[in-house]
């Protein structure tokens, strides 16, 4: 039989072979997506189907050094040889042979225009085997630098976020100058570098997130995660599940083993905000975690120990809540090991024009905006408002203002609606259990009316008028040091007008400045 004849019948086989190949090479990249795992795995077929007698992969790092060696096979040449192999190989970038004895040694650079990621050498290669398993192998080399790459910036954006939130919730980023946030403020930074579990009191909108993030930030634990959990705003099932996680099958939808937030801060910080709406079973489990420092997944039966710290934060007053009964005296107490009270913001007025500045300079620069001047009035009224909502309210005051502002002043009509309605003789009536002024108002008409319709009389206006004429024209005139013609313009009528109706007004004859 000629040599032809005998290639013509092997074509066809060594074509199977090499399908048959590319097939377990798809296979196995699909089991182990990883670089090194899936060419050892591919190298391992090819010598296992005789396609080749051994194989290795030079991988080359960006800047053209060697960064590793896959091989598989006890090779014919060293290492030193190789390299030969590679140099030829990237200057030529086209297969280059070589022969040691009787067997061949080819080398195949891997890559597209003047980039070469890989050298594949293969030792007493098949016809044809080369080609495929370089087209295959450089894809697999490609997609694992890209890979690495995102790997690197994915690292790089982590520990920029990271310092981030570090400045973020850094104690010089805190603004506060009272002597009560201060105070606050010195003890979080004391108990930071403890284990002690600390409770957070204070009304919304305080800032108690911040202060735990910043117990954080200045413990030990600083490098391992910060893990918040709501606790008000899940139901008791999937508070449990998010807490301490749940195995696969434990319950409707969960179709995975899943870590709960107390595993994922393990060696770090667990903040669990609004601790005092979770419900009494809630209450009974967080209470042997604190004590044993450990949890069980929901429809599992192992226990992992955990070193987490725990602060903890509700706007409640928890001692009430213990005497109601509605919270646990044990978990209170476990919790309450340091107690830290945020003042709300209307006990430290001081510190609203130093918060008004720090929010105006952040949203004027999200915002591209530039304020030259605040206008008095602007700081007057905040610093009358009680401020319900508290710093977080303050902060959508003036991002408002910031965004809703036409020029580059902060003007009191920016202002929003509660602001300029606030009167804080009625606020005060109110915190003394009294009648709003309105209501006393509405009161006196009401009782006005009914007293005059007894008596039958028919003169009900200008008796109400003449009654709250004279106190305005009294203010008025007193505002004005008796100015007539200023308290005329005041009024919006003319001087002879409020004359004539003081006359009418007033029996007594009264001496006034001429303007």
């Amino acid at each position: 039989m000629r040599r032809s004849d005998i290639q013509w019948i092997l074509r066809p086989a060594m074509e199977t072979a090499l399908l048959d190949l590319l097939d377990a090479l798809t296979e196995a990249r699909v089991t182990n997506p990883h670089l090194r795992p899936s060419v050892l795995a591919a190298l391992r077929l090819a010598t296992g189907a005789a396609i080749c007698k051994a194989g290795r992969l030079l991988v080359l790092r960006h800047d053209g050094a060697l960064r590793e060696i896959i091989a598989h096979g006890e090779p014919a040449q060293d290492e030193a040889a190789d390299l030969v192999l590679l140099e030829r190989a990237r200057e030529a970038r086209l297969p280059v042979e070589a022969q040691l004895g009787d067997l061949p040694i080819t080398a195949w650079p891997l890559g597209k225009g003047k980039r070469v990621h890989a050298v594949l050498i293969l030792e007493r290669p098949a016809p044809g085997s080369g080609q495929l398993l370089g087209d295959v192998l450089l894809q697999w080399c490609a997609m694992a630098e890209v890979a690495t790459l995102e790997k690197a910036e994915l690292i790089d954006e982590n520990h920029q976020l990271r310092e981030e939130l570090r400045a973020q919730f850094s104690e010089r980023n805190v603004v506060a100058v009272s002597g009560s946030m201060r105070r606050v403020l010195d003890s979080a930074a004391r108990v930071a570098a403890s284990t002690a579990t600390v409770l957070i009191q204070g009304e919304t909108g305080t800032g108690k997130e911040m202060i735990a993030r910043l117990i954080h930030e200045h413990s030990p634990r600083v490098n391992k995660a910060f893990i918040a959990v709501n606790c008000g705003a899940l139901s008791e099932s999937l508070l449990e599940s998010e807490l301490f996680g749940h195995v696969k099958g434990a319950f409707t939808g969960a179709v995975a083993d899943r870590k709960g937030r107390f595993e994922a801060a393990d060696g770090g910080t667990v903040f669990l905000d609004e601790i005092g709406e979770v419900s009494q079973g809630m209450q009974v489990r967080l209470l042997r975690v604190l004590q044993e420092m450990e949890v069980q997944r929901v429809g599992d039966t192992v226990t992992r120990k955990l070193d987490v710290r725990v602060v903890a934060a509700t706007n409640r007053n928890l001692e009430v809540e213990v005497q109601r009964g509605s919270f646990r005296a044990d978990l209170f107490y476990r919790l309450n090991v340091v107690h830290l009270q945020v003042p709300p913001l209307r006990q430290r007025p001081e510190d609203i024009p130093h918060l008004f500045e720090h929010f105006l300079s952040r949203f004027c620069q999200q915002n591209v905006k530039y304020i030259e001047s605040v206008h008095p009035e602007v700081l007057a009224t905040m610093a009358r408002y009680p401020w319900p909502g508290n710093i977080r309210e303050l902060e959508n005051c003036v991002e408002k203002m910031v965004v809703m502002a036409p020029g580059r002043e902060i003007t009191p009509d920016l202002l929003p609606m509660p602001l300029v309605a606030f009167d804080p003789h009625a606020e005060g009536d109110r915190q003394h259990g009294l009648a709003s002024f309105e209501d006393r108002i509405k009161s006196w008409m009401q009782s006005s009316v009914h007293n005059h319709l007894e008596r039958g009389g028919t003169a009900l206006y200008d008796e109400v008028r003449a009654k709250w004429e004279r106190y305005l024209f009294e203010a008025v005139l007193a505002a004005t040091q008796d100015n007539k013609s200023k308290a005329a313009q005041v009024l919006g009528i003319t001087r002879n007008t409020l004359a004539a109706r003081l006359k009418e007004l007033c029996d007594v004859k009264r001496e006034w400045t001429v303007a």
